[in-house]
């Protein structure tokens, strides 16, 4: 029989399950609401819950090497969760691993959500193959995560890989960390949206598009897709947002460049069903921050995991922090 891991990726809407065994193969891939208004506890027992209905599904625990969980925020080495999870109402200084493994008696393994991501886009997707990778995840805030030589940095504390909270401008503006200027202020989902209410509303009367007209109609419900959506329109007004977003995001893309001389930039997350626009518009910029002689040698290409991605770098975690890359 063979072995597999479970998967589960806390979200600040749903929760996913998945097995995964050593052969890459995915199975069980399961969905339920986060239900995060409830508090840290009510999600922590409903992440219990879901990995007992996965073993219940899957028929036996024979052979199952453990449990990995990928979480929003930092978390630490003993499983705890010391911030950024503003989605999760209680969640930080929750600790993960205890009550699992003293429910289901078996290794469990936490990582960020973004660390995860990486995880599968380097032994599955866009990053297969390769030794020295960078992941940023574009979604309702961006995380990163980082491959060095072959294997995945976790720095100091597991809390490296925080690239969304470079700031791209000191005098910009003020992210939820206490900083200013960080680049999840621009390029994130909620990023784009304030930056296109922010350009729409300093169009003169005369250069009003359908795309401008939109948002001041209706900016509560303007969301980073609508903004894509009119870029594919060519509307002026949203071709100058992803401008600025892609400029700000080729910031960072430059320091990640400059700083781990990567072979391969990946950019994931729910923003990036754009499609090329961004890596296109990035791409462009990307000169203005780097060096050549490590830019030459970086390709920035769109995540392959889609969605799931996740879900399978936290199985993954299991087999890669057990030794067990026999999927790899």
């Amino acid at each position: 029989m063979k072995n597999y891991a479970i998967g589960i990726d806390v979200g600040g809407t749903g929760l996913k399950g998945v097995v995964l065994h050593d052969t890459g193969v995915r199975s069980f891939l399961t969905r339920v609401p986060t239900e995060a208004e409830k508090g840290g506890k009510s999600v922590l027992d409903k992440v219990l819950v879901l990995i007992e209905a996965i073993i219940d599904k899957h028929g036996t625990r024979k052979n199952l090497l453990g449990i990995g969980i990928g979480t929003p925020g930092a978390v630490n080495a003993s499983g705890t969760v010391i911030g950024g999870a503003q989605n999760l109402p209680d969640w930080e200084g929750t600790n993960i691993i205890k009550p699992i493994r003293q429910r289901f008696g078996l290794p469990v393994k936490t990582a960020n959500d973004a660390l995860a991501m990486t995880l599968a886009e380097w032994r599955f997707g866009a990053g297969k193959g390769l030794d020295n990778i960078v992941c940023l995840t574009l979604g309702t805030g961006i995380g990163g995560g980082i491959v060095a030589n072959g294997r995945i940095y976790k720095g100091a504390h597991g809390l490296a890989g925080e690239l969304g909270h470079i700031s791209v401008d000191y005098d910009g503006v003020s992210c939820s960390c206490g900083q200013k200027g960080c680049v999840e202020c621009y390029a994130s989902a909620a990023g784009i949206v304030r930056t296109a209410i922010g350009v729409c509303a300093g169009l003169s009367q005369n250069r009003q598009t359908e795309f401008s007209k939109l948002v001041a109609a209706k900016p509560r419900d303007l969301t980073s897709k609508t903004v894509y959506d009119y870029v594919k329109k060519r509307d002026t007004a949203a071709l100058r947002v992803n401008e600025i977003v892609c400029e700000k995001l080729a910031r960072i893309v430059g320091v990640a460049i400059n700083a781990f001389a990567p072979e391969r930039i990946v950019l994931g997350g729910g923003v990036m069903n754009a499609g090329k626009t961004i890596i296109d518009t990035t791409r462009k910029y990307v000169s203005r921050y780097s060096l050549s002689g490590s830019r030459s040698r970086c390709t920035l290409v769109k995540a392959r995991c889609g969605e799931n991605a996740g879900v399978i770098g936290a199985a993954q975690l299991v087999f890669e922090e057990m030794g067990r890359n026999k999927n790899v």
